[in-house]
């Protein structure tokens, strides 16, 4: 299921990145929903194509990436991003023969996390992948992380351009608001996306039309942020393109006319990194010449300008003979017993709470079993119970009452 309103947009106002994922539907047959969405120039979802096949293997990942293919046509800077599924990769270069094919870093991080049982390594791996220059890897993950292709994951290594977009948390949002549409029949489901992206259209064409700025609202903010940056910067003229920009000892070398900086990021992104403003401003230029049509306000309205029209009631529709004389059998696979569960299971990484004494405010036991001593703190919104706020009437501690006091013998001598 692709709407064309989607593709005419994908092809003329939308990054070339399109991130692919599947989650497993909840309805009285399940199956599985293939998802692939890519990102606006407001940083919103921008959906381009759905499936649906009866499981999550090789076969139903070919035959949605085959329609995808069909409903694209050739696009030569393509960039598809996954999670590490190993036949996601094997299918996209069978399929789309000029595509490059990246991971998730976040998935790759939590990857990484897990084989050398290091909490911080996750943090590092992912601060590598965004970063714009090559850094040197001190830790013993050398050879893992090599392995699996820093092309696939790095930024700076990437062959195609990846506007900064390195995980699939595009394509999981779409599944996030399809959470309980995925209940329903294959039929009203489809019925359910497209009047959810008709209403989307709609709202964000009108929210464009009255952005204040010529670029959008999330590449403004942006550009503020940068802006804050080059105040502490010193620019020097080389000629009337080239600057060389300093800050704490640290020099950029800035190109206005072939839009590119040391730094990488102005050439990566195709928008201006804070050494750039700095050296338009020394020219008084305008921040928005030296952005992509990606980031600004016109791309985006022309990216929802073309409404998604209500497809009416299905008596109404004409279909081609081939389509009309086609017979759609019945699935054979029988549904699971029990009531389908409706949350998932929350995977290793994910942080879990731990639960404290209330009596002693540590970890490993309750206040049943606990032998320390209340923690009484004045001032302390904590709720002391009522059996520990007292204290013995012998030695006026709160540890115990008199019927267990130590001194209770010395006392009566």
């Amino acid at each position: 299921m692709s709407l064309w309103t989607s593709l005419r947009g994908f092809w003329r106002c939308i990054r070339h990145v399109i991130s692919v994922d599947g989650t497993h539907l909840k309805g009285r047959f399940r199956g599985t929903m293939f998802v692939a969405t890519a990102q606006d120039g407001n940083e919103q979802v921008y959906p381009i194509g759905f499936g649906y096949d009866d499981s999550k293997n090789n076969l139903s990942w070919e035959w949605f990436l085959d329609c995808l293919n069909g409903a694209l046509s050739h696009i030569d800077d393509l960039v598809f991003i996954s999670d590490r599924y190993a036949n996601i990769e094997a299918r996209i270069s069978k399929v789309f023969l000029y595509a490059t094919h990246t991971i998730c870093c976040w998935h790759f991080a939590e990857n990484v996390k897990k084989r050398f049982h290091r909490k911080d390594v996750a943090a590092i791996m992912d601060k590598a992948a965004r970063a714009y220059t090559e850094l040197k890897n001190n830790l013993n993950t050398f050879d893992y992380v090599e392995a699996a292709g820093p092309h696939k994951w790095s930024l700076v290594h990437c062959p195609q351009q990846r506007y900064k977009v390195m995980t699939t948390n595009v394509a999981e949002c779409i599944s996030s608001c399809l959470k309980f549409a995925q209940q329903l029949l294959m039929l009203t489901l489809a019925e359910f996306i497209r009047n959810m992206l008709q209403r989307w259209f709609h709202d964000r064409h009108l929210a464009a039309q009255s952005m204040r700025y010529q670029l959008t609202n999330a590449s403004h903010i942006v550009i503020l942020e940068g802006v804050e940056k080059y105040c502490y910067m010193t620019v020097n003229p080389v000629d009337w393109n080239i600057f060389s920009v300093k800050r704490s000892g640290k020099q950029w070398t800035v190109d206005l006319a072939l839009k590119t900086c040391t730094c990488n990021k102005f050439q990566m992104d195709h928008f201006p990194c804070s050494h750039a403003l700095a050296a338009a401003r020394e020219r008084n230029l305008d921040f928005t010449s030296l952005c992509a049509d990606y980031h600004k306000r016109q791309t985006l309205i022309d990216a929802y300008s073309v409404p998604i029209i209500p497809v009416g009631h299905p008596s109404s529709w004409i279909l081609p003979s081939d389509i009309a004389e086609c017979v759609v059998l019945n699935r054979k696979s029988k549904r699971q017993s029990g009531s389908p569960m409706e949350g998932r299971h929350a995977s290793s990484s994910e942080r879990t709470t731990t639960k404290l004494c209330r009596r002693c405010g540590q970890t490993c036991h309750n206040s049943r079993r606990c032998s320390n001593p209340p923690l009484i703190n004045e001032g302390s919104s904590r709720i002391v119970p009522k059996e520990y706020s007292c204290k013995c009437s012998i030695c006026h501690s709160v540890a115990h009452n008199k019927q267990t006091c130590p001194d209770k013998d010395s006392t009566v001598e």
